[in-house]
């Protein structure tokens, strides 16, 4: 009678251990899964044009020294729209027979600017004719592309290496100009994968265009396939606040100080790797930002006022 109750006991209790187990793992479980749903949805991206067409172009990775303008129409961009595009990327032809570079090459000086522009089908052969409102400059300095980072081997080759932005780009809508400056690198040219623009049924000319600049006069140029990334918002209203705030010191050591004529609520650091990193509320008259726990590199401050409206900017921790 004992023994059959002690094994009654041992059932119960191993029955119950068992339940509690399933139920931490079916809580581990939904965590993991939320955490990842968080993921990607903190993350999205565009390829133009979503085909595979053969062309080439050199622009982009040339050892001499181009201007190249990308016009793209906003239909192809809807899944950005409300979001910070935070780096672009290119890639290597299928016939590529080796990863690029071989070693590594560097560009003293490496520009990338983003506005609005025109329709793709009114592309000029004048950089700025393209250009409606303002470009803002989210890249700028010199830029070391290590050993291989551009892969080969795949038809079509890996988007496998990102040319990151210094400042984060808020893409309300309407069509896109990206637009590269650089003095060519101390490495071999590379071509890119491209439509050529001849191929007009890909979409060359009514949904993307291009033009670019070597020694001589501006000339009609390929596509090269990109693919942009961005960001989310974070929950604030698409609309940057003003150009009346500043940071300082920067580069800064420990507390960082924020000088707006709008009353912030909220400052939040962003890695580039697209992580929120610190995050503080505000209900000082002068914010400020005790970075002092942040490892040395480059950041992007987010301000966030009380209207929920947002701006951003670049900060150096030393």
């Amino acid at each position: 009678m004992k023994t059959a109750l002690f094994l009654k006991k041992m059932s119960d209790s191993y029955s119950l251990f068992s339940k509690r187990k399933t139920k931490v793992f079916l809580a581990y479980a939904l965590i993991v899964m939320l955490i990842s749903f968080s993921k990607l949805k903190a993350q999205t991206s565009a390829i133009i044009p979503n085909n595979n067409f053969s062309g080439t172009f050199l622009g982009p990775l040339a050892s001499s020294a181009r201007t190249y303008q990308m016009l793209i129409d906003d239909t192809q961009l809807t899944p950005l729209v409300g979001k910070y595009l935070n780096s672009i990327s290119f890639r290597l032809l299928a016939s590529a027979s080796a990863a690029w570079p071989a070693t590594d090459a560097t560009f003293s000086s490496y520009q990338i600017y983003l506005s609005n522009g025109v329709d793709p089908a009114n592309r000029q052969l004048d950089f700025a004719a393209n250009v409606t409102g303002t470009q803002t400059m989210v890249r700028s300095g010199a830029l070391i592309i290590p050993a291989g980072s551009f892969t080969a081997g795949s038809d079509p080759n890996a988007f496998s290496y990102n040319l990151m932005f210094d400042t984060p780009y808020l893409y309300n809508g309407g069509n896109l100009i990206i637009e590269i400056r650089h003095t060519g690198s101390n490495s071999s040219s590379t071509s890119t994968h491209a439509i050529t623009s001849t191929n007009t049924s890909a979409g060359y000319g009514t949904l993307f265009s291009a033009c670019w600049q070597g020694p001589d006069n501006v000339t009609n140029g390929n596509f090269v396939y990109v693919k942009i990334n961005s960001l989310d918002t974070l929950g604030v209203q698409s609309v940057t606040i003003d150009d009346s705030f500043s940071v300082y010191p920067n580069p800064v050591k420990d507390n960082l100080y924020v000088k707006s004529t709008k009353e912030i609520t909220e400052l939040n650091v962003i890695n580039f790797a697209g992580q929120k990193v610190l995050s503080q509320k505000n209900n000082l008259k002068k914010p400020q930002l005790n970075t002092s726990s942040l490892p040395k590199g480059v950041y992007i401050l987010q301000m966030i006022d009380k209207e929920r409206n947002s701006t951003t900017t670049k900060f150096i921790k030393d």
